[in-house]
């Protein structure tokens, strides 16, 4: 079984969290993105990753405080769904999504949704 964490107020400032801009040189923008999850944890912003460095994270939130040009009601908006490099095939994506789906039904929300595309 995988082990996972959700970051929260005691752990942020010490968890990596694997995102874009992860890169060392990039600690400015890193340190911002976790002021901006720490400012939405309050909507219900869920940032989770597998406990391993990497990029290997769902982040998601109540639509209604959601940061995207979505109107909706009751809905998870999903933010992001990264596996990468050698976790890919592994079935983590599908732990990661089933936790968002439960967790969404847990607080009786009618689904979950994202915005797409074909590329990056």
């Amino acid at each position: 079984m995988n082990e996972y964490i959700n970051l929260d107020e005691k752990n942020i400032d010490e968890e990596h969290i694997c995102c874009a801009i992860g890169d060392p040189k990039h600690q400015v923008g890193v340190d911002a993105k976790k002021e901006w999850i720490k400012s939405k944890l309050k909507d219900g912003h869920v940032f989770r990753k597998l406990n391993a460095r990497g990029k290997i994270f769902i982040e998601y939130e109540p639509i209604e405080t959601a940061w995207v040009p979505i109107i909706g009601k009751n809905y998870m908006y999903i933010y992001c769904l990264w596996v990468a490099g050698s976790f890919k095939g592994k079935g983590i994506g599908k732990e990661l999504l089933e936790y968002a789906i439960e967790d969404a039904k847990a607080k009786k929300m009618s689904g979950i949704c994202t915005l797409v595309s074909q590329k990056k």
